[in-house]
């Protein structure tokens, strides 16, 4: 009987390809890429634009009131080739809510398959004291919630499957703002091999097998660097991740003159223009 090696070969290279998007996604410049709302207030900033990879490289425009608060962001499709580069599409459209003491109430997350939501709650003292994601707008249960510490920050994000935590991630942070740490597990169904005999010929196939989880846990480390003026000039890495697959890498900070981050160089390069009220 025969074996498909064809067939064998594409699965391999679709899943070095999709091992590789993955790990460029976890592993990019997100950590720290963005400022204080007080930097951009001071500033007058209206829009920030953000590219990957290139200067050129569109990734996303996020559209910020005259306080520094986000009220609106594009997020664009991820760049493969010349082709995808010059055929960008909108992948996520977010829209910001907030109360009449302008805190942060609501996110709304338009996206491929959907709409997101995720409700912000506060304390007696006027802290984020947790957050809730729907995946639809507000059923039985969310489908990420989040908790909040302080003294020092933290917040430590949990996923449900029933009564099964699938997903327990913390991230801890340094100056109230700069994340130096995200740690945790999740659990995700065995990979299993079948065969099927259609004709004369073996067919291998894989499934995920629901009932049979694994788990895989991360833990993620920056070392960050700051000048005298209380930037971030630098970030070492060192990311263990599905239990004991390692990635190190470090990223750099440069600013513009008038203090606003202008790239983040490292894994994937980041790069920022700025837009200001008159």
């Amino acid at each position: 009987m025969r074996n498909f090696y064809g067939q064998d070969r594409l699965m391999k290279k679709v899943l070095i390809l999709i091992g590789f998007i993955l790990s460029s996604s976890v592993y990019g410049q997100s950590e720290n890429s963005s400022q204080p709302d007080s930097i951009y207030k001071n500033r007058h900033v209206r829009r920030i634009t953000r590219f990957e990879n290139s200067p050129r490289d569109l990734a996303e425009i996020t559209y910020l009131d005259r306080d520094g608060r986000k009220i609106r962001s594009i997020t664009y499709s991820a760049s493969y080739n010349r082709k995808t580069r010059k055929n960008k599409g909108i992948e996520r459209t977010t829209h910001y809510k907030y109360d009449s003491t302008m805190r942060l109430i609501q996110i709304i997350d338009s996206i491929l398959y959907g709409v997101e939501y995720t409700l912000f709650f506060y304390d007696s003292l006027g802290r984020l004291a947790k957050s809730q994601k729907y995946r639809e707008k507000f059923p039985n249960s969310p489908n990420y919630e989040t908790q909040y510490y302080y003294e020092p920050f933290k917040s430590t994000t949990i996923q449900r499957r029933d009564t099964l935590i699938v997903y327990h991630k913390t991230k801890e942070y340094e100056n109230n703002f700069y994340l130096k740490r995200f740690y945790g597990y999740y659990l995700e169904s065995k990979l299993k091999n079948e065969f099927r005999v259609q004709g004369q010929d073996t067919i291998k196939y894989q499934y995920s097998d629901e009932n049979d989880l694994q788990k895989f846990t991360d833990n993620e480390v920056l070392k960050n660097s700051f000048n005298s003026l209380g930037q971030i000039i630098r970030s070492d890495i060192n990311s263990v991740f599905m239990n004991d697959r390692t990635i190190n890498h470090n990223l750099t900070y440069n600013y513009y003159a008038n203090g606003l981050l202008k790239s983040v160089r490292g894994y994937i390069p980041e790069f920022f223009e700025y837009e200001f009220y008159k």
